[in-house]
């Protein structure tokens, strides 16, 4: 489940306790503070709640996955990859910012 930056905002302004008055729905009813365990049983108890609680509870079958989609090291990517990648940054970065090193090169010089 992936989870929207503005999911993200909206759901601490509903656990806020500054913000949360706001987002009262039922005006029938004088305003109360919902504290986050309060909201998080509610939300456990909901039926959404039940149902995302049970496809999460699933471990995830390997065997049935490829192999090259499972990460076999901690970077993927042997050392020596890494550091092309990174030379190869950096060359790119020079050659955008070549009039830059010209111009300091030339001061150097002048110096």
């Amino acid at each position: 489940m992936q989870v929207s930056g503005s999911e993200v905002y909206y759901h601490t302004q509903v656990t806020s306790q500054k913000d949360q008055k706001q987002y009262w729905a039922d005006t029938s009813k004088p305003y109360c503070y919902v504290s986050i365990h309060e909201f998080a049983n509610a939300f456990n108890t909901f039926h959404v709640g039940i149902k995302l609680k049970e496809e999460l509870g699933v471990k995830f079958p390997r065997h049935k996955s490829h192999t090259a989609a499972l990460a076999h090291s901690h970077y993927s990517v042997s050392m020596k990859e890494l550091l092309k990648a990174n030379f190869a940054n950096q060359i790119l970065l020079m050659k955008r910012n070549s009039t830059y090193y010209v111009f300091k090169s030339g001061q150097v010089r002048i110096q």
